[in-house]
Formats: C-alpha cells, sequence, structure tokens
C-alpha cells in the first residue's frame, strides 16, 4: 500500500467480490483510511498476477466528516435542497464500503470504528432507500397526464427503491444498485423478483401506462406500508443552470439555453425559488409544468 499520505489506519477489502456478487473478471477494492487528507478518491488501479485491483484513498478527516453527517442528521432532512441527493449517496456509498468491508488491518481505534459502523448501516441505507421510493412515486403522478411514458419510468425507479429497502431489510445491504437482481436471487425472494421484473419492464406504450402504474402502485403501497411519511412534505427548487427572464405578460423560463417554458407573469412561479406541498398535495399546474419540462428539482424532506 502507497504510504505517500501516511501509514494506513484501516484498510478493508470491499466490493461486490466481498458482497459475494462478483465474478471472474470483477476488480477488488480496497479501501483504505490514511492520516493525511487526498486530493482525489479516484481509485489507484493494479493488477498483480493479472488481477485488477483498485485502491481508493480516504484521509481520515474526510471519513470521520462523513461519518459524523450520517449519526447526527435524519434522512429525509429538515430542509433539502439540490446537490444534498448526490451528496448523501456519495457518503453512503463511501462509507458503507468500509462497514460492510472485510477488515484486512488497522489500528486497534479504527478497527473498533469499523465493527460499530457495521451495526449502524442498516437503518441509514433504508431511509434513503424509503425516501427514494416516495420521491420517484410522486414524480410519477406529476408525470402521469403529460408524459406517461415517464411516469412509467419513474414508478418502476420507485418500486426498485422499496425492493432494495426490503432486501437491505432482510440483511443484503451493498449500497449499488445494479445488483438488486442478486440480491433478491440470493435471498430467495421470488415475490421480490417478480416484482423487481416488473420495475425493469415498463409498458412499450402510453395506453397502457394507467394500468401499469395502477399495478406497481399497489405494489408499494405494500412494500412500503410500514413507511410513517405522515411529517413529510415535498421541496421543489429551481434546477441548476435555470434562469427567468420577463417578456410582456409571460416569464419565460430556461435551463442551459436547451430548453424554455412560458408561464404567466405574477403567478406562484414569478420569482419564487422554491415552493413545498404535503406529499399528497396537488401541485399549482404552473409548478407542475416546470417541473414536467426539468426545469424544477424535486426533494423529500421532513421538517419534523
Amino acid at each position: 500500500m502507497d504510504s505517500s499520505f501516511g501509514e494506513p489506519l484501516l484498510i478493508t477489502a470491499a466490493g461486490s467480490v466481498i458482497a459475494g456478487f462478483g465474478n471472474a473478471n470483477s476488480d477488488l477494492d480496497l479501501y483504505a483510511i490514511v492520516p493525511d487528507e487526498v486530493a482525489s478518491t479516484l481509485p489507484l488501479m493494479s493488477y498483480p498476477e493479472g488481477s485488477r485491483i483498485d485502491v481508493v484513498l480516504h484521509g481520515a478527516g474526510q471519513v470521520t466528516k462523513r461519518y459524523e453527517e450520517l449519526t447526527t442528521t435524519h434522512w429525509p432532512p429538515a430542509e433539502i435542497g439540490p446537490g444534498d441527493l448526490g451528496t448523501r449517496r456519495q457518503v453512503l456509498d463511501s462509507v458503507s464500503r468500509f462497514g460492510l468491508g472485510l477488515l484486512l488491518t488497522g489500528t486497534p481505534e479504527w478497527s473498533s470504528w469499523q465493527r460499530r459502523l457495521d451495526a449502524e448501516l442498516s437503518g441509514w441505507i433504508s431511509s434513503w432507500y424509503a425516501a427514494e421510493a416516495v420521491r420517484k412515486r410522486i414524480a410519477a403522478r406529476v408525470f402521469a397526464e403529460r408524459k406517461p411514458m415517464v411516469a412509467a419510468l419513474r414508478i418502476g425507479e420507485a418500486l426498485a427503491a422499496a425492493l432494495e429497502r426490503r432486501a437491505v431489510e432482510r440483511g443484503e445491504r451493498y449500497f449499488k444498485p445494479k445488483w438488486l437482481g442478486e440480491k433478491l436471487r440470493k435471498l430467495d425472494d421470488r415475490d421480490g423478483l417478480a416484482a423487481f421484473e416488473l420495475a425493469m419492464c415498463p409498458p412499450a406504450s402510453p395506453d397502457k401506462v394507467p394500468a401499469y402504474l395502477a399495478q406497481v402502485g399497489e405494489l408499494l403501497d405494500h412494500y412500503a406500508r410500514d413507511v410513517d411519511g405522515s411529517a413529510w412534505r415535498v421541496r421543489l427548487s429551481h434546477a441548476r443552470g435555470t434562469e427567468q427572464y420577463e417578456f410582456g405578460e409571460s416569464r419565460l423560463v430556461t435551463r442551459w439555453g436547451l430548453r424554455t417554458l412560458s408561464v404567466p407573469a405574477g403567478g406562484p412561479v414569478d420569482h419564487a425559488k422554491t415552493w413545498t406541498f404535503a406529499l399528497d398535495e396537488e401541485w399549482h399546474p404552473d409548478v407542475a409544468a416546470l417541473f414536467v419540462e426539468d426545469l424544477l428539482w424535486l426533494g423529500v424532506e421532513c421538517p419534523v
């Protein structure tokens, strides 16, 4: 192990091989915590005896900060904005690799931290997927009338998130969505596999979307029946790259100069930057129109 950033404090073998889903062509990930801060977490690759090994270095300060964020904040958060989802996903991905990995070596302090982390991960990952299932389902509802094919894709993603949560609660906690089918197969979850196939095979024509939405909706009600979202709400914000321009009696909303939508001046989107709704609340048509055209970002938060 390269010691350019100090002697490693902890080294774990992680990734799909350790999780039980790898094959002869899979690489092996070594996650290391080092005393000094590192400029990048891009893997350092090597090929001993033809095997690919990716070493990913993490500074101790960075890992400690990410861990504290997980232990001191609940999910969904009290207030959410663009970028928060990506940050949370990155934190869960990197920190979970240490907790679920095979401990190879470490100082007593960091080895104890790794064992403690293993016991804490399930709740964090489960809450992530619960919120994602709700978020994607709400998006599907808004898309249903205007872009039914997109609605079908979104509700399929909602079902996949609910199945990920189901797998976590049954012990399959590896935080990589591409292995969902293998997780369910490993658990011998035949009902879950059937639902997974449905999530991955949305209808090919708009006329079949309503029936698909209803069928998947029933499964979501089943798999998410224990999720208490009574205090949750939707927050919509302008997506990155969005700008507004006055144009007579209208306001033009554009993003990256690639798409533009005209909404009435003086309406709910005039000068406003965020909107909040209850989960089952209907959105104002102007707000919904902006969202459908990919001009707004959707998040779920829990103020309580």
